[in-house]
């Protein structure tokens, strides 16, 4: 059970370039200081997500960096978003130096912002 919550398999993830461009021209975003949420119901699907980060967080090590603890940051709180959605999460340049407190803090107030949250009432 543990697994299938906190796995991030491959089907629930965002691969091809021209997903990742759909996303970008038809979705709506929400920026952050360290990173920027697109996102763009998908009809009768799973939330599959993507990460991406530019040349401008700084080399291959930053950058490896910063998309990981993004993964990371979703991986743990994935069953927090709600289902039908297509997201890609950039990070930005201030993302590489980031703590994981400070990108948790700041993806979970971008997902709530983009209306991505599940709602807390019973």
């Amino acid at each position: 059970m543990n697994d299938v919550l906190y796995g991030l398999d491959k089907e629930r993830r965002i691969r091809k370039n021209n997903e990742y461009r759909l996303v970008y021209k038809h979705g709506t975003y929400e920026v952050g200081r360290l990173c920027v949420v697109y996102r763009m119901p998908v009809a009768k699907q799973s939330t599959r997500i993507g990460f991406v980060t530019g040349k401008k967080v700084g080399g291959a090590v930053q950058r490896n960096r910063a998309r990981r603890l993004m993964k990371e940051v979703y991986r743990l709180n994935q069953h927090k978003i709600k289902e039908g959605y297509a997201i890609v999460v950039v990070g930005r340049a201030r993302l590489s130096e980031a703590t994981y407190k400070e990108a948790e803090k700041e993806m979970l107030y971008l997902f709530r912002k983009s209306k991505l949250l599940k709602s807390t009432k019973n």
